[in-house]
């Protein structure tokens, strides 16, 4: 196959030359695009070298390998296409540094997808990306593809095994520009915070901030989630031990990088862990919110500040509308915390599911967007 040059709402999709070798080396040492590629890198050598003639080759073979350009011919990204089963083509695609929020990605693909089924004979194109790519996630969401789910070590990344999702698209499926998921906005929302990169967060609580968990909080962690009434009134596994801990530094990262979780430690003015608190994302502007206190750290206020500040990060920067509170029925803090950070009480629930104790009674609470104000 000769190439083929497309054209995409003030991009062309070209052939790949020598001219474009500059930019796309800035493109390969940007630490975003390290951090999901799947290439050897630092990309220099053989490789670099020889790339022109390799997607040459790639066209010979069927597999289209274009360079993105605007209308000035700066390059602003990359797109392929490769054949992977019988009528089946796999997508991958690369926007520059210099062009994020210019919807780059969602003109090439596209572009590349109709060619895919107009001109390759594709009946299904398939997408993957390494979980945590919010971005390449949402650019196929965007147009049209649907994330059919996670493929456990589906992808090896420099010697490292990693989780990716899957997806994929048929004929007439892709979206058009005026054409959005109705829950775009909040799912662009959620990809740009799941993205960007872990912060601290103030409370307005004298020597009480929230950040992001840390190896070396796992002995409080620990004593904080062996305590009676922690493990009596949450849902944390029990015994707590070492082992339980490190298995949750695990877990809480996979949630993150999945975007299923806002999960952040309360610390003191020392940085001490002393306690939790989670959004759990559910289904598209709703989550429900979790928490524990350290026993040295009860008594001052704190975790009702640390759900205020939670709650204003999820409507804020989350795009929630709605957030769910519960608590086994005879959890008189819990319950106070959640009346003080300005949720409802709307009843009792009966027989829910909580750990050790199999299913009990619980008090079910909720705070809107518009409780804000």
């Amino acid at each position: 196959m000769e190439p083929v040059t497309l054209t995409a709402d003030g991009l062309r999709l070209v052939a790949w030359e020598q001219r474009h070798m500059a930019d796309l080396a800035r493109i390969y040492a940007d630490p975003l695009i390290e951090r999901f590629l799947v290439m050897p890198l630092p990309w220099a050598g053989t490789a670099r070298e020889r790339f022109v003639w390799l997607q040459e080759r790639h066209w010979q073979s069927g597999n289209p390998r274009w360079a993105v350009v605007d209308e000035d011919g700066k390059l602003v990204g990359s797109m392929a296409l490769t054949k992977s089963f019988p009528y089946e083509l796999t997508i991958t695609y690369v926007t520059a540094p210099w062009a994020r929020g210019r919807g780059v990605a969602q003109r090439a693909i596209r572009a590349a997808v109709k060619f895919g089924f107009d001109n390759l004979g594709a009946k299904r194109i398939a997408w993957d990306a390494i979980v945590g790519n919010h971005a390449s996630r949402l650019a196929a969401i965007r147009t049209g593809f649907t994330v059919e789910g996670i493929a456990r070590n589906g992808v090896h990344q420099r010697g490292v095994s990693k989780d990716c999702w899957v997806g994929g698209i048929l004929p007439g499926e892709v979206r058009g520009p005026d054409d959005p998921p109705g829950d775009y906005p909040v799912l662009k929302r959620q990809a740009a915070f799941f993205l960007a990169e872990r912060r601290e967060l103030e409370t307005g609580a004298a020597g009480l901030k929230l950040r992001p968990l840390r190896k070396s909080d796992l002995n409080d962690l620990v004593a904080s989630c062996q305590d009676e009434a922690v493990q009596r009134w949450t849902t944390v596994p029990g015994p707590y031990t070492r082992a339980t801990g490190d298995e949750w530094f695990a877990e809480s990262a996979r949630r993150w990088d999945r975007g299923t979780s806002a999960m952040f430690v309360l610390a003191d003015a020392n940085d001490r862990f002393s306690g939790a608190v989670e959004l759990g994302l559910r289904a598209t502007g709703e989550a429900e919110i979790g928490y524990y206190c350290s026993p040295w750290a009860r008594g001052r206020g704190w975790m009702t500040a640390a759900v205020r500040r939670l709650c204003r990060l999820g409507f804020e920067e989350l795009g929630l509308e709605r957030i769910d509170w519960r608590a086994v029925v005879g959890n008189e803090a819990s319950r106070r915390v959640a009346e003080k950070a300005g949720f409802a009480i709307e009843g009792t629930r009966r027989r829910v599911s909580h750990g050790a104790d199999g299913r009990v009674d619980s008090w079910i609470g909720s705070r809107l967007r518009e409780d804000l104000s």
